[in-house]
């Protein structure tokens, strides 16, 4: 592909500072001037990886590959800088290092292991031992709601994942089984699918939108209620979802999750394929599902 075809939202790579990676391009002006986002450019101040380039100078490369997962998802540039970036972005790799900076042992770290990591392993258990391969869909059919209520709520006893008014706004709009049972229905349905799909996410969207009523008061989403269970049933595939500590994530990583307190498929599978992209570099640390990841993602957005 010649320079004459770089356009905005080109991928292209720089052809005497390969460290850099892959950037995308943001505005191409008069004079052959381009604007690029650099991956992999490690940041001192916000928006340093945002270079404008003479083509006449420097002859950018199109990248052989036009799709990049950390590329495809920016935020909005405008009046050259990206919205919502205060802090230097962190490259991928400064994150890693950010995380093991705080956490030496990273995944194997005994105190982690023993307070983060082991409960929601003990929880998983007892959905499998509880709910899962249908054990939920048919205590719903027999007319066992309570026992199934009763069975949920042992889980979320033993985590403490939600904030103390989610707790009580969830635990009041499972009391009422006209809201619950489809609740359960969908949530079961959602842990069943072998990825995770719009198709069954979205009636459990629902579901909790009818279910749990906001506290008043309080400034909190339904997010976290939603996202719980699938987290707790299947941390291969499910992330849940704490909306400050994401929001912070995937700012300093420069990622655009599409946020809206309002829970939405659309924001959720962002969250999932940014989980997957953070797993696969996390592994060579020791990381083994989205329990990990989600460990990794409140050390980066407290950073």
């Amino acid at each position: 592909m010649t320079e004459s075809k770089i356009e905005i939202g080109t991928i292209v790579r720089h052809p005497k500072r390969p460290a850099w990676g892959p950037g995308k391009t943001l505005s191409v002006g008069g004079g052959g001037q381009i604007t690029v986002y650099f991956r992999d450019l490690e940041e001192e101040k916000a928006n340093d990886a945002v270079k404008t380039i003479s083509t006449t100078v420097v002859g950018l490369e199109v990248a052989d590959q036009q799709s990049d997962f950390m590329l495809d998802n920016l935020p909005v540039f405008d009046n050259g800088k990206f919205k919502g970036l205060r802090k230097p972005r962190l490259s991928l790799d400064q994150a890693i290092r950010t995380f093991v900076d705080k956490r030496p042992g990273a995944f194997g770290d005994s105190k982690y292991v023993e307070e983060e990591r082991q409960p929601i392993v003990d929880a998983h258990q007892m959905w499998m031992d509880g709910l899962a391969d249908g054990h939920g869909t048919e205590l719903l059919d027999e007319g066992k709601i309570a026992e199934a209520r009763r069975r949920l709520l042992k889980i979320d006893a033993k985590l403490n994942l939600l904030r103390p008014h989610e707790r009580t706004a969830f635990k009041r709009g499972l009391e009422d089984d006209d809201t619950a049972e489809p609740f359960m229905r969908a949530l079961f349905a959602v842990t069943a699918d072998v990825e995770p799909a719009r198709a069954s996410y979205q009636p459990l969207i629902d579901a909790v939108e009818l279910m749990v009523e906001k506290e008043q008061g309080t400034r909190t989403t339904n997010w976290s209620v939603l996202t719980q269970f699938p987290f707790i049933a299947c941390p291969e595939s499910h992330m849940e979802f704490k909306p400050p500590a994401l929001q912070k994530c995937a700012a300093r990583l420069n990622f655009d999750v599409h946020y809206s307190a309002a829970p939405n498929w659309w924001t959720y599978d962002r969250l999932l394929e940014l989980s997957k992209i953070l797993l696969a570099r996390l592994e060579p640390l020791g990381a083994r599902d989205f329990i990990d990841v989600h460990s990794f993602i409140e050390v980066i957005a407290a950073a």
